[in-house]
C-alpha cells in the first residue's frame, strides 16, 4: 500500500478478520465430527430457525417446516460466500493496488468488488489487476481461498443430503417392523416365542442406527430436516424402537424375550443416537 491512511489500514484489518472468521466457521461446521457448527453458522441458523418455528405455529401448517432444512443449508453456504467476498473486497480496497490493466487508473469501489468476485470464483477476465507485486500474491491467496471454500461447501451439501437420505432409510427400516412399539412386539411374537427373523432384523438395524448417530454429530443441520410423512421421520421411529426395546427388556419374562446379544448392542446404539441428538448444539424450538 502506498500512502496508507488509517482508514486503509482499518479496511485491510477488518477484511482480514472477516475472511479469518469465515474460514474458521466453515472448517468447524464442515470438518468437525463432534463440535457441531461454527459460532457464526450456529447463531445465524438459530435465529432463522426460530423465525420459521414461529411462522409454523402461527399458520399451523404441518408441511411448512419440511423445506426449511434445505433453505437453511443453502443459506449457510451463501453466507460463507458473501462474507468471504466482502472480506477480501475490504482487504483489496484498503490496499489501493487494484488498477485498470490498460490505463493503470485506480479502481473504484464497485470495480474492486467486481475484481474480488472474479478473483475468488473464476479465472479472471484481466481487465483489472493488482499493481503492486506483493498484492498480486495476495490475490493468488484470495483465489485459492475462494476455491477452497466453494469446494468445501459443495462437499458439505452433498454429505448432508446423503445423511438425510440415510436417516429416512433408517425410519423406513424401523417402520417395517411396525408403526408403534406395541405393534413391533406383537408382530414379532409367533405364538410361543419371538421369531428368529425378528432377532436378525434387530441386529440388521444396528449399523444404520450407529451411523445415523455419528451423522448427527458430524452434521447438526440434520435437526432441521423434517418430513410430513411419519414413516420417513427418523426421530419418531427411533423413539418407537427404543420403546419397543424397553418393553422387550422389562415387560417380557427373561426366558421368553429375544436373545440379549440382539437387544443389548441395539440398545447401546440407540442410547448413542439419543445422546448425539441432544448434544448437537443447534437450537430445536419445536
Amino acid at each position: 500500500m502506498l500512502d496508507n491512511t488509517p482508514l486503509d489500514v482499518l479496511l485491510v484489518v477488518a477484511g482480514a478478520l472477516v475472511v479469518l472468521g469465515v474460514l474458521v466457521d466453515a472448517l468447524m461446521t464442515t470438518l468437525s465430527v463432534s463440535a457441531g457448527a461454527g459460532p457464526l453458522t450456529s447463531r445465524v441458523v438459530g435465529v432463522c430457525w426460530r423465525v420459521a418455528v414461529r411462522r409454523h405455529r402461527q399458520d399451523d401448517e404441518s408441511s411448512f417446516l419440511t423445506g426449511v432444512g434445505s433453505v437453511l443449508l443453502v443459506g449457510t453456504v451463501l453466507t460463507w460466500v458473501l462474507l468471504l467476498w466482502t472480506g477480501w473486497a475490504l482487504v483489496l480496497a484498503g490496499s489501493g493496488s487494484v488498477v485498470d490493466s490498460t490505463t493503470r487508473v485506480p479502481a473504484g469501489a464497485a470495480d474492486v468488488v467486481y475484481f474480488t468476485g472474479f478473483t475468488l470464483f473464476t479465472l479472471g477476465t484481466g481487465d483489472f489487476v493488482a499493481h503492486d507485486p506483493e498484492w498480486r500474491e495476495v490475490t493468488a491467496l484470495a483465489s485459492f481461498c475462494g476455491l477452497f471454500i466453494v469446494t468445501l461447501a459443495i462437499t458439505y451439501l452433498i454429505s448432508v443430503v446423503s445423511a438425510v437420505v440415510s436417516r429416512r432409510a433408517l425410519a423406513v427400516q424401523i417402520h417395517a417392523l411396525g408403526d408403534t412399539a406395541p405393534e413391533m412386539v406383537a408382530r414379532a411374537w409367533v405364538g410361543d416365542r419371538f421369531s428368529d427373523m425378528f432377532e436378525q432384523q434387530l441386529i440388521g438395524l444396528l449399523p444404520a442406527v450407529a451411523t445415523s448417530a455419528e451423522q448427527h454429530l458430524a452434521y447438526p443441520a440434520l435437526d432441521y430436516f423434517h418430513s410430513s410423512r411419519p414413516a420417513l421421520a427418523a426421530p419418531t421411529a427411533v423413539a418407537q424402537l427404543d420403546e419397543a426395546l424397553t418393553v422387550l427388556t422389562h415387560g417380557v419374562p427373561e426366558t421368553e424375550r429375544p436373545d440379549a446379544n440382539a437387544l443389548r448392542p441395539l440398545r447401546y446404539a440407540l442410547s448413542r443416537y439419543l445422546s448425539a441428538a441432544a448434544d448437537s448444539g443447534w437450537p430445536r424450538d419445536v
